[in-house]
């Protein structure tokens, strides 16, 4: 067991349990050697969509064959209803903070950081699934709340106000990412800055997000986007298929 009472939580955010408790001294190709393990395990760990996995195993349906065909939460909001979203959402934003915060506790911030962006790339490319996956704002979700939970809880704040302004989850979504870099920096220059890992993937996630979402960019600014609604008198988009398919079985008496 690691003697983590004689190290503070700074120490070992910074530099990680296997640097901390090195007795027989620092051996860097070995770091990086786990480091690496834990890197690739989180590609494969964020692999993991629950989106698909839930829709064919609750629903006997494909969450990509519905909606913007996305395998995410909002997806799942508009195709199965709140309970599915919620659990879908929950599933992406845990397995990130299992992947960030053991690298964390390990490794360090660093390694944490490049684990979370393993585990992003894992949800919006997943091996399992011929690499079409979900847009990776939930895995997002769970990095920052595992590696920076003050910035985490300013950005929710962010997405929030924009959410309940504009009712487009992509809005909130691509604003927020556009804000973590500056205030990941911002949180951090008093104590001493953020490292140069920790800023390229700040970064690469503000750039990532609206790389992801350039089809909904395009949708807002020709005021085509979807609104977002919790109302449960709007059908899912799988209740309207299925009644459109019950529909064509009986015939075309109603048209």
């Amino acid at each position: 067991m690691f003697p983590t009472a004689l190290y503070s939580l700074q120490a070992i955010r910074m530099q990680g349990l296997l640097v901390l408790t090195s007795e027989s001294g620092f051996n860097v190709y070995a770091f990086w050697a786990i480091a690496a393990l834990l890197i690739i395990g989180s590609y494969f760990l964020g692999s993991v969509n629950f989106a698909i996995y839930l829709s064919k195993a609750a629903y006997r349906k494909d969450i990509r064959d519905f909606g913007s065909k996305n395998a995410g939460t909002t997806n799942m909001m508009r195709t199965f209803g709140t309970k599915a979203a919620i659990l879908v959402l929950l599933g992406d934003i845990m397995k990130s903070v299992i992947c960030v915060t053991v690298s964390l506790l390990l490794c360090g911030i660093d390694v944490a950081y490049l684990a979370g962006i393993a585990c992003i790339l894992g949800h919006c490319y997943p091996i399992y699934y011929k690499f079409k996956g979900g847009k990776g704002i939930a895995t997002v979700t769970g990095m920052i709340i595992a590696a920076e939970p003050i910035v985490f809880l300013i950005c929710l704040v962010i997405f929030v106000t924009i959410v309940a302004t504009t009712k487009m989850i992509s809005a909130a979504s691509v604003m927020t990412g556009l804000f973590f870099p500056l205030l990941l920096d911002m949180i951090h220059r008093g104590t001493g800055g953020i490292s140069m890992i920790m800023a390229i993937c700040a970064v690469f996630l503000a750039l990532f997000i609206l790389f992801k979402h350039r089809e909904n960019i395009s949708r807002i600014l020709k005021g085509e986007e979807s609104k977002f609604s919790f109302k449960k008198s709007v059908k899912t988009e799988a209740e309207k298929k299925a009644s459109e398919d019950k529909s064509s079985e009986n015939g075309s008496e109603n048209d």
